[in-house]
């Protein structure tokens, strides 16, 4: 899908040229990249929140303000044509709370490219940062407006979306793509993207890292335009913590600055749009241990009136560790050299078990087992089953089982269910290029733990206690630790904590308990539950426990398994209309707003529980739809003789492609070629039909 995308803009980029800007313009009409910068790694693939239009329909093409001639264009464009529109205004605003940030990104863009009286559909794009998760999207047209909502499968709303087309998805794990239909040419669209993202965090440094860098042919090219770039930043790292300001990457203006809290602003008129990320970085004095809990009630709305704690503690500098000496390091080569002997296939648990038994007599260390996997298997079950039963009741510090998922064909909810069972940590990666990044910081996070077997000790006063995840993480200097839950009663003044470091040594500590009155508990947690509840109610089959996320991503808008977004579409201008009518007729009674309707729903945008029958195949993995590849995979298989053959090279689509971009010559050549192959093949067949005979 990405690859399509991308040709889709080179394209765009192409028609583009149609568009005359007059003889006075400001800036040079877009190039498509050369050979040379797409193989050093240029992509059409957005690096900032973008807007394209949606040409299906070359001949549309033109300068709304100023119509041109235009040489007649034969055909459409199959598939779609997206031509990035021009960015008028932005304002990034990021509210960061402790180590997750919300980001909210409002911009005007401007259908400069379609002829006053033509529409196109427009498809908007939003790349997220680390973990990024889409909240919602909002786009205000003339006469109308658009929102996403998220809403239960077996909903109401749900029997609105029979017939309804999807209207986006996700381009790549963290590329969010919508698509707003029909907008007039010359039209100025403001859209708000709404979106939560997680702080990298290393060595007691934050760091925030939203995707900001706009091409520069988004910039408009009329110079009399203003255009205002403006970022509001707010960072709260929780009560009684010193933070010290790092790197910017924009020159931002601190506004405000009290305990555990800072306030920023940029605000100018500029030439060209930014070129560079926003990254922002901080650290907080870590010299020793520090943490709190944080409470919060039930936000209205919420099915679980339980109240909300949430428990954080930052890592103190690891004073001693033990390094992987180069004995170790060649022991460990001689033993995969012998025994790891690779054979095909997805077979998990007869290492799991074999892996679990050499380490669980291990007291002197903290033992670690990495899963990686890009497939998936039909025992999950069973795995998770079989492995919780060898960890139970385990007095010493029992195996740590670290997992990586590659891809989308292996079940992303089975690896967590197994890395939580077992105070391990999982990641993924979608895509090939984050595998390495991925690895390299799961080895890390390994191998800097610095607590470990981690237990409330003063919570047996609380009534209906639920702690996510269930089994309690370890605490590693590569990130914060970060427990939350649910429960009825009075909290202690003091959570008492306990675990055991490196060395093996014990270690206690005392967090301080307070109302979090400016920190959204509910909103900072809500995609890590539902990732960890999604996993239990794989695990367990619970349909109630089902209905329970969807009402979670249903209040807290964010994606789960059980739910689908819709976008929703509401006329402005009937309405008022109809009032306007209503109130010369002398009715004294208003005409209620038009309810928002339903135009497009995006299906299944979560991980999914991944695909056997891809795996079995030997599917490469990556981030497409395992629906789309396995029916590719059975057409290829259909296939016999030449045919079969043919179809794993080419496509109708690339030929159609291919075609379109030869020369009169050279399609009379091919035509003659191929006709003549039909005449053979039409002989062959009478020839056996008919036995030879004429």
């Amino acid at each position: 899908m990405a690859a399509d995308f991308e040709a889709a803009v080179e394209d765009g980029l192409r028609l583009s040229k149609r568009i005359y800007f007059g003889k006075d313009r400001a800036v040079a009409p877009p190039k498509p990249h050369t050979a040379m910068e797409r193989a050093a790694g240029c992509s059409y693939l957005p690096n900032s929140p973008m807007l394209y239009a949606v040409i299906s329909d070359p001949a549309v093409v033109d300068n709304p303000d100023m119509p041109s001639y235009q040489p007649h264009v034969h055909g459409r464009c199959d598939p779609p044509a997206l031509i990035p529109l021009q960015l008028n205004g932005v304002l990034l605003e990021a509210d960061c709370y402790l180590h997750t940030a919300f980001v909210t990104l409002s911009a005007t863009w401007r259908v400069h490219c379609v002829m006053g009286s033509r529409s196109c559909d427009c498809r908007i794009a939003v790349p997220m940062g680390e973990q990024g998760s889409i909240l919602g999207v909002e786009v205000e047209v003339p006469r109308k407006s658009f929102g996403t909502e998220f809403i239960s499968a077996d909903s109401d709303k749900a029997s609105e979306n029979v017939g309804k087309t999807e209207g986006g998805g996700f381009l790549k794990a963290h590329i969010f793509t919508l698509t707003v239909p029909q907008v007039d040419g010359g039209t100025n669209i403001s859209v708000k993207m709404r979106w939560s993202q997680k702080l990298l965090y290393h060595n007691g440094q934050f760091t925030l890292r939203i995707p900001f860098s706009f091409p520069d042919y988004v910039t408009p090219a009329a110079k009399k335009i203003s255009k205002r770039e403006k970022i509001e930043l707010n960072v709260n790292a929780g009560p009684e913590t010193e933070i010290l300001c790092k790197t910017t990457s924009h020159p931002l203006k601190e506004r405000r600055r009290q305990d555990g809290k800072l306030s920023f602003l940029y605000d100018s008129e500029v030439l060209s749009w930014s070129s560079n990320d926003f990254i922002f970085s901080y650290t907080v004095s870590t010299s020793h241990t520090i943490g709190s809990v944080l409470l919060n009630p039930p936000l209205v709305g919420d099915v679980d009136r339980r109240d909300m704690f949430y428990c954080y503690l930052y890592p103190g500098k690891k004073e001693s560790g033990k390094p992987a000496t180069v004995e170790n390091i060649e022991n460990a080569n001689k033993w995969v050299n012998s025994n790891f002997v690779a054979s095909g296939g997805t077979n998990i648990l007869l290492p799991l078990n074999q892996a679990i038994k050499i380490l669980l007599d291990n007291s002197n260390s903290i033992p670690i087992i990495f899963l990686i996997t890009d497939g998936a298997v039909e025992d999950e079950i069973n795995i998770c089953g079989t492995v919780r039963n060898q960890l139970t009741n385990y007095k010493n510090i029992s195996p740590r089982i670290y997992t990586l998922a590659i891809g989308k064909f292996c079940n992303h909810y089975f690896l967590r269910q197994l890395a939580m069972t077992s105070h391990g940590h999982h990641d993924a990666a979608t895509d090939v290029e984050s595998i390495e990044s991925r690895l390299e910081g799961l080895f890390a996070r390994a191998l800097s733990i610095f607590l470990a077997n981690i237990a409330f000790q003063n919570l047996d006063g609380l009534d209906d206690l639920e702690v996510f995840p269930c089994q309690i993480p370890d605490l590693s200097s590569e990130s914060p630790f970060v427990v939350s839950g649910r429960y009825r009663g009075t909290f202690p003044n003091t959570l008492k904590l306990n675990g055991r470091l490196g060395d093996m040594s014990g270690f206690t500590l005392d967090l301080n308990v307070e109302e979090a009155k400016e920190i959204p508990i509910s909103k900072m947690v809500a995609k890590h539950q539902i990732e960890l509840l999604t996993a239990q109610a794989w695990f367990s089959k619970n349909q109630e426990l089902e209905k329970k996320i969807a009402k979670m991503s249903e209040l807290n808008s964010v994606v789960s398994e059980y739910t689908n977004m819709v976008l929703l579409e509401t006329q402005r201008g009937k309405a008022n209309a109809d009032t306007k009518k209503s109130s010369r007729k002398g009715d004294s009674h208003h005409k209620e707003e038009p309810k928002p309707k339903v135009i497009s729903t995006m299906h299944n945008i979560g991980l999914g529980y991944g695909s056997l029958s891809a795996t079995g195949e030997n599917i490469p993995s990556g981030y497409g739809d395992p629906d789309e590849l396995e029916a590719a995979e059975v057409l290829a298989k259909s296939g016999c003789g030449c045919c079969g053959r043919c179809w794993r090279h080419c496509c109708c689509m690339c030929c159609i492609q291919v075609c379109s971009r030869m020369n009169d010559q050279c399609g009379i050549v091919l035509t003659q070629l191929i006709s003549a192959v039909a005449c053979l093949g039409c002989y062959s067949c009478c020839s056996a039909c008919c036995g030879g005979e004429e």
